[in-house]
């Protein structure tokens, strides 16, 4: 049986480290809801690459379910946005290489953050069956 100040310590330890994996499930959530994003980016130029031609008309999406016809004007450039302040003009074949990387970017991080869930999930695990069993003995 442990003494009431190293119970309260395990419940500590067990809040922290829920607090940590909540932390990194939200991470990989919003990671793998921009991988998805940037995969259907990527789908979107492999069509564009295949049979746009200039002046085709497309609809553009402004918002909500709000959308708007626009004709290509150059169906071999495409504008990326890097960051907040920047955009750059690409060609199709860079632009999709850009988004690999990217995706590449994703996959690792989705990787690393199911690790420390993974081992999170057993440091709870390892504290839970302590508590527990201190409960029990009770």
């Amino acid at each position: 049986m442990v003494s009431p100040q190293e119970y309260q310590e395990q419940l500590i330890k067990f809040r922290y480290l829920k607090e940590q994996r909540d932390m990194y499930q939200s991470q990989l959530e919003i990671i793998n809801a921009s991988r998805a994003n940037v995969r259907n980016s990527k789908n979107t130029l492999e069509n564009l690459k295949e049979g746009v031609k200039e002046n085709d008309e497309i609809l553009v999406p402004i918002g909500g379910i709000v959308n708007i016809k626009a004709s290509i004007k150059e169906p071999e450039k495409v504008l990326l946005a890097v960051n907040q302040d920047v955009v750059i003009e690409k060609d199709l074949a860079s632009a999709i290489e850009f988004l690999d990387k990217i995706i590449e970017q994703h996959n690792k991080q989705v990787e690393f953050l199911g690790t420390q869930l993974q081992n999170l999930d057993i440091n709870l695990n390892k504290i839970s069956q302590v508590i527990q069993r201190d409960i029990l003995q009770k």
